[in-house]
């Protein structure tokens, strides 16, 4: 102990024990800082391994639920007029496009023999009528059985029904229009001879103006008879219309249900037989609006999108498709508020841990890589 203090004494041992002191100390706190930079370092190493996506916060919409049909004009009625006796056309008051009133005259058949057979018609009637008289007298005084009394009022009636027969035919010489409409067809001309059941002309209705789709089997039970309904025609016209007729069977090779929208064509501008689409509305839902581009498939083929949960892990959410536009498409199925990757969703897989921004937005950012 006195051999150290005398040491200690010593000026120059003070001084060496005092930088050998601190030698020592600065190299533990070199040990220490390696040690906190190998530690933060390895962290950022860690960050720097999870790959950034870009994400996009969802918020749901009102949708309004459709079912779209493709469909055709079509006449609301038409009907193929023919002539009910035979005989030369003499006469077509009207022509091919023209309009027409029930009871207008579209073919008119040669008059010919007809009036003489009627005018032998009623003068048959007549002289079996005085046979039938006279027939009832002369039973009277006993002098007439009753098979003549019956024979005589058999060709009676059979005199007044060729009478009918005639006056018939000369009411059907002129072929009539059944109702208002269009003359879409005229295949006879002046001169040509027409048989009985020939087609003189083909009539049809515009007004209404009939649109006839087909729908699907799977939606067929979301519309009604009356319920609204919007087309639009290839031509550019954009109408509104009622659902008039539902097929109760469906088309046993296409397995779709016939459907007959009703327009309104009082100005008679919309023809038969133009392409158009029908949008029915059926309801109105809270749906997800996002790019057709951002739908994926999982291992088992369906269809889904993959977000981001509150831990940074990616999930996979399956998705019902229930609309599209030129922009994308309406979804079903993803949590409200849900992070969704709209940037290096190909590059994540589900249950990966992931670092995400969004786009745009700084702040936000910021707050994500808290």
């Amino acid at each position: 102990m006195q051999s150290l203090n005398s040491l200690w004494e010593s000026k120059n041992y003070r001084i060496a024990f005092v930088i050998a002191l601190c030698s020592i100390l600065w190299m533990l706190s070199g040990l220490v800082v390696s040690s906190d930079s190998e530690e933060t370092s390895s962290v950022v190493k860690a960050e720097d391994k999870l790959t950034t996506v870009q994400v996009q916060r969802l918020k749901s919409e009102p949708y309004a639920l459709q079912v779209r049909v493709r469909a055709r004009t079509q006449a609301h009625r038409m009907v193929d007029v023919r002539a009910e006796v035979e005989g030369r056309v003499a006469r077509q008051p009207v022509d091919k496009g023209a309009k027409v009133k029930i009871g207008d005259t579209m073919c008119e058949i040669a008059m010919e023999d007809r009036k003489l057979r009627l005018d032998e018609a009623k003068a048959a009637v007549q002289q079996a009528q005085l046979e039938y008289d006279g027939a009832l007298r002369l039973k009277s005084g006993g002098y007439q059985s009753k098979t003549a009394i019956a024979g005589a009022k058999a060709r009676l009636q059979t005199a007044k029904a060729n009478l009918q027969r005639s006056e018939l035919d000369l009411a059907n010489l002129n072929v009539r229009a059944p109702f208002d409409g269009v003359v879409d067809l005229r295949p006879v001309e002046l001169g040509d001879y027409m048989r009985k059941g020939d087609t003189c002309a083909r009539v049809i209705d515009l007004d209404p103006i009939v649109l006839a789709g087909q729908v699907s089997e799977t939606e067929v039970a979301r519309l009604a008879v009356g319920g609204e309904a919007h087309a639009k025609l290839r031509t550019g016209e954009e109408l509104t219309g009622r659902i008039r007729y539902i097929g109760r069977e469906s088309n046993s090779v296409t397995r779709t249900f016939p459907i007959e929208v009703e327009v309104d064509n009082a100005d008679g501008k919309l023809l038969a037989g133009i392409t158009s689409k029908l949008v029915i509305p059926v309801g109105a839902v809270d749906a997800f609006h996002i790019p057709a581009s951002l739908l994926t498939l999982d291992d088992d083929g369906k269809v889904g999108v993959r977000v981001v949960d509150e831990t940074k892990v990616v999930q996979f959410h399956l998705v019902d498709i229930i609309g599209n536009d030129d922009d994308g498409v309406w979804v079903l199925g993803i949590p409200e508020s849900s992070l969704l990757i709209t940037v290096g969703q190909e590059y994540v897989a589900k249950g990966e841990k992931v670092a995400y921004k969004f786009a745009g937005n700084k702040n936000a950012e910021q707050a994500a890589s808290l």
